[in-house]
């Protein structure tokens, strides 16, 4: 083994640690992983082409199996195990989907596809790092037959051509947006190949120390302006060439000072333990990301994730890669690739078994804050009524998740009150004439359209609109501020009442997750984020001196003092949503506030509680 290959990986894994933890540290370091193709496809090319010997699968499909799988299943087992533990049921799913297309090598066509509103985030998944190693597996199967397809004297030509083809079509398809080329095979394989191609090329030959220092400096600059200057939304496609040439060149420079730089002893030794790094370090930070609920880690975190990343490498490569090396033959391995095999499938079944016995289901009424099949949320379902159901809607109320969240607000309230609500909402999406559609994931873009027409349908026979939103996430849009401004002027000039509420008050971590790390025993607090307490004063501020415009915040009032808990009982689902509970009890105590404020005369006071 070459140590400044050795080195070289512990360049790309250091590349990808660093993007992983904090990626304002290395923008591009992602790249990382491009590095570690490249260099696979030197070192597989190398070995299968070896002058005077034939190409035996058996032996090459055992070598790799000894390199990846067993450390992978350690990994898997006990990530599952974790999962089990740890993560509420609902999220439990997407992991348990996730596993089962890690255990066969196929994750990236998985996480390809993969997107769900109600999904945890893409960093709190704990299994998304092994979509690269999937396209590495799937490489090793493919790859061993295009050499045998191809003569000797043309597989050099062979391997660039078609790296070139791929390279072409993969950058066609990323122009074109398609959006799967990053965890596309296809599109990765060209990476692959340029190693291919160096260690063909390369074979035999010797460069001079001049020619040596060139490349090996045109390599390391290459390398280090990929980390900082690749754009991951053009990616892979051309920009792939960067950091996929300058690991060619550094490869093929062999002798040069970078490369005796690369052969140190401390950066051959995280060369060692870098596949074991890349196997740890990702779940490390996803377990912690889910249990603070932030992307972003602080350095006590990132500490700790750095320290329980290294020290897991180095325990996985001393006692399952190193041991698991040394075996040889068939019958030696036999039993350890069967207890993979079994291993993997039996965790999988009993983790499944149990999160549902340690992580009791949450009550469908503090998980959700309405049947989301019978509310008017981007879709129509009857009349969309809340309230009383014997007479007429009088009142109006639109917005987006936030208004949502309140059908069984206006339920409760117009039981009480004996009057009935229309309640049209969108996700992400106030349904106003003028909003800003465009900025919404193109899955919510056609729900909003639709209902601001049925709003502005709504509006030609009603008087009395209540407007309720996420702010902090609405206000910044300068474009969805000239349109609430608009909106609340043709209501003045159509002299309707309008009432804005203000946002509910909203957390940084998710109120299920704590209450079920509390229930494990590990502390869990809770801290407001503090951006809807902004946006809401931005809200009133747009609100006040406008006639028929009245703006009303129960966000410092008795209800919330304890949130996300009153009286004691989760009112919350997650870190801004109330659940069914919530909605109801909020109904009771701020709808007859709600309906006092129509009754009074038009007035632009805004009403604070």
């Amino acid at each position: 083994m070459r140590l400044d290959v050795q080195g070289l990986r512990a360049v790309a894994v250091l590349a990808v640690l660093a993007y992983h933890m904090d990626s304002a540290w290395l923008p591009a370091g992602f790249v990382g992983v491009d590095v570690f193709f490249v260099i696979s496809g030197f070192i597989i090319t190398a070995l299968l082409t070896e002058p005077g010997q034939k190409i035996r699968l058996a032996d090459f499909y055992l070598n790799r199996f000894k390199r990846i799988v067993p450390a992978y299943a350690v990994m898997l087992a006990v990530v599952s195990v974790v999962s089990s533990v740890l993560l509420l049921p609902a999220d439990f799913t997407f992991f348990h989907q996730s596993s089962k297309s890690a255990a066969v090598f196929a994750s990236n066509l998985y996480f390809a596809d993969f997107g769900s509103y109600f999904a945890p985030r893409a960093e709190e998944l704990p299994l998304l790092h092994t979509w690269s190693l999937a396209i590495e597996m799937q490489f090793y199967l493919i790859f061993p037959f295009v050499l045998l397809c191809l003569p000797r004297s043309w597989r050099l030509p062979g391997l660039a051509v078609l790296s070139v083809l791929l390279l072409v079509w993969s950058s066609r398809s990323v122009l074109m947006g398609q959006g799967r080329e990053y965890f596309s095979l296809l599109a990765r394989a060209p990476e692959f190949l340029i190693g291919g191609v160096v260690a063909l090329g390369m074979r035999d030959r010797e460069l001079t120390t001049a020619v040596s220092s060139l490349l090996g400096v045109l390599g390391l600059g290459l390398l280090a302006a990929s980390f900082v200057l690749v754009d991951k939304t053009q990616f892979p496609g051309l920009w792939a060439l960067a950091p996929c040439t300058g690991t060619a060149l550094l490869i093929a420079a062999r002798r040069s000072a970078v490369n005796t730089l690369l052969s140190t002893p401390g950066m051959v030794w995280i060369g060692g333990i870098s596949y074991s790094l890349y196997l740890w370090h990702w779940p490390v930070l996803a377990f912690l990301r889910y249990y603070t609920g932030q992307n972003e880690l602080g350095m006590q975190w990132l500490s700790v994730a750095l320290v329980a990343s290294f020290a897991l490498a180095w325990i996985s490569c001393r006692f399952v890669e190193e041991p698991v090396r040394v075996l040889s033959g068939f019958r030696r391995l036999a039993p350890t690739a069967a207890l993979a095999v079994l291993g993997i499938t039996a965790i999988a079944l009993l983790s499944a078994r149990l999160n549902s016995v340690m992580v009791g289901p949450v009550p469908i009424e503090q998980a959700r804050y309405a049947a989301p099949e019978l509310i008017c949320h981007g879709q129509q379902v009857g009349e969309c009524k809340r309230g009383l159901a014997s007479v007429a809607p009088s009142v109006l109320v639109i917005g987006d998740s936030h208004a949502a969240q309140l059908n069984y607000f206006f339920d409760q309230a117009g039981s009480e009150q004996g009057i009935a609500y229309r309640v049209l909402t969108a996700s992400s999406c106030v349904p106003i004439p003028g909003f800003d559609v465009e900025r919404l994931p193109e899955y919510a873009q056609l729900a909003c359209r639709e209902q601001i027409i049925a709003v502005k349908q709504a509006l030609a026979t009603m008087d009395k609109v209540i407007v309720a939103g996420m702010w902090q996430y609405q206000m910044p849009n300068p474009a969805f501020v000239k349109a609430l401004q608009r909106f609340l002027d043709d209501a003045a000039s159509a002299h309707k009442q309008v009432v804005i509420m203000g946002q509910v008050p909203m957390f940084r971590s998710d109120v299920q997750r704590v209450r079920r790390f509390r229930e494990l025993g590990l502390p869990a607090g809770l801290a407001f984020n503090e951006e809807w307490r902004v946006a809401n004063t931005q809200v009133e501020r747009l609100a006040a001196g406008r006639p028929g415009v009245q703006y009303v915040d129960f966000s410092r009032s008795g209800f919330f003092a304890d949130a996300p808990y009153e009286h004691g009982e989760l009112i919350y689902q997650d870190t801004h949503h109330l659940n069914e509970i919530g909605a109801r009890r909020y109904g009771h105590f701020a709808g007859e506030q709600l309906k006092r404020l129509f009754d009074q005369t038009q007035s632009s006071v805004s009403l604070k509680q």
